[in-house]
């Protein structure tokens, strides 16, 4: 009887050491995402496109349906390593609506267990280009030139409210015609271009839209 247990005590510890190093020694490279609002329907993702690098390596992709919510990119190096991960949600048309922030993940040469690493996908940010005549006609006044300012602000909570949350501003040179206002989340804005000059004094605002992956385009008569 206790030659028995003794047996059933050591095959006990046999198979908990066995998974043990099973997981320690796995080196599978998992990913998961979620959003950090939305899901696949809502950002119109159809397709979740991972980059991976080993530092000093060449870059490695692989595509999954977004619908699965994670994949197996395939396996870390058998001495470890430091791996960058980027990430890409693509719409049918293949244009970026979200992207993660990229991040870096160092493992041991017995792998990492399995275990996923988990990246979020965000709105991805837009270019909106703004354009400007002056009363239909030039982009400068008759015989002066000016610096504008070109602001976005977010709309004020009132209908016609004063505009005090601003997100981004450029200067530009009136004769130009245009400006671009880099890296903006999706959502709903005010244009606003001011010559900031006393004389003459031009002022307007246009709203905007913007859509993740999409650049939109705003021209504002002033």
């Amino acid at each position: 009887m206790l030659q028995r247990h003794a047996v059933s005590l050591i095959g006990s510890i046999l198979v908990l050491a066995g998974c043990g190093a099973g997981d320690s020694g796995d080196n599978a490279l998992n990913v998961t995402w979620t959003f950090a609002s939305g899901d696949c329907e809502s950002t119109s993702v159809a397709a979740v496109r991972i980059g991976w690098t080993l530092a000093g390596g060449t870059l490695t992709e692989s595509e999954f349906p977004c619908v699965d919510g994670g994949g197996k990119l395939g396996e870390f190096a058998e001495g470890g390593g430091t791996y960058t991960i980027t990430a890409e949600g693509l719409d049918v048309a293949r244009v970026a609506r979200v992207s993660s922030y990229g991040q870096t993940v160092t493992v041991g040469p017995g792998g990492n267990g399995g275990h996923p690493i988990d990246i979020t996908l965000h709105p991805q940010a837009s270019d909106v280009v703004v354009s400007w005549t002056v009363g239909g006609g030039g982009p400068c006044p008759q015989g002066v030139i000016l610096p504008y300012f070109i602001a976005l602000y977010r709309p004020p909570a009132d209908v016609g409210g004063a505009l005090t949350d601003k997100v981004t501003e450029v200067q530009e040179s009136c004769s130009s015609g245009q400006a671009t206002l880099a890296n903006v989340a999706p959502g709903d804005y005010i244009v606003e271009v001011d010559s900031r000059a006393v004389t003459p004094a031009l002022k307007n605002t246009a709203p905007v839209t913007v859509v993740a992956g999409d650049s939109a385009a705003v021209s504002v008569d002033l």
